[in-house]
C-alpha cells in the first residue's frame, strides 16, 4: 500500500510538468469582428416545416409560350385589337351617302369602337356597312380551318337562335 501511494504521489508531481510541456503557447489570432445585427449565418438552411417562405411570391407568374401559327394572332391595343370573335354589333349609323356609314363595335372590356369600311380590326377588315348589316373580310389565313368563310355577315339584330 505505501508502495501503490508513492507511486501515486510520484505521478501527480509529474503531472503538471507533463501538462506544461503539451501546452504550448500559440500565437494568438486577431479577434473576428462580429457578424451584422441582421446577418444569417454561413450554414443556415431555412426549413419549410410545410409552411410557405414568406419571401417567395405564391403568385405565379404566367408561363409564356412560343408563337404558334394556329393560335389567335397579337393583337394591338384600340379596335385593331378586337377579334371577329369578341366584337358585337351594337349599331349602325347610315347616311344617304355609303361612305359616311358608321358601324358601332362592342368589345370585350366594355370598351365601343366606331368603324368605317376599311377600318381593320385584328382578324378581319369591314368591307360593308348596311343598315342591318356589317360585312368583315378575314385577313388572317385559316390554317388548319380552311372550312370557315373568308367573309363573315354579322346582323345588327340577330334573330332569337340565331348565333351573334
Amino acid at each position: 500500500m505505501c508502495k501503490s501511494l508513492s507511486v501515486f504521489i510520484f505521478i501527480l508531481t509529474l503531472s503538471p510538468l507533463g501538462l506544461s510541456q503539451a501546452q504550448q503557447p500559440q500565437p494568438q489570432k486577431p479577434p473576428e469582428e462580429p457578424p451584422p445585427v441582421l446577418s444569417v449565418p454561413k450554414d443556415y438552411r431555412y426549413n419549410a416545416r410545410g409552411r410557405r417562405d414568406p419571401f417567395v411570391n405564391p403568385v405565379p407568374k404566367p408561363v409564356q409560350r412560343a408563337a404558334n401559327p394556329t393560335q389567335a394572332p397579337q393583337c394591338p391595343q384600340g379596335l385593331k385589337g378586337v377579334l371577329v370573335a369578341q366584337a358585337t354589333i351594337s349599331g349602325v349609323v347610315t347616311s344617304r351617302e355609303p361612305s359616311m356609314n358608321i358601324v358601332i363595335i362592342g368589345a370585350p372590356g366594355g370598351k365601343t369602337y366606331f368603324a368605317r369600311v376599311g377600318d381593320a380590326l385584328c382578324d378581319a377588315v369591314v368591307t360593308g356597312i348596311k343598315l342591318d348589316t356589317v360585312t368583315f373580310a378575314l385577313t388572317v389565313p385559316g390554317g388548319a380551318d380552311q372550312k370557315s368563310p373568308r367573309e363573315i355577315v354579322r346582323k345588327v339584330r340577330p334573330t332569337p337562335g340565331e348565333e351573334k
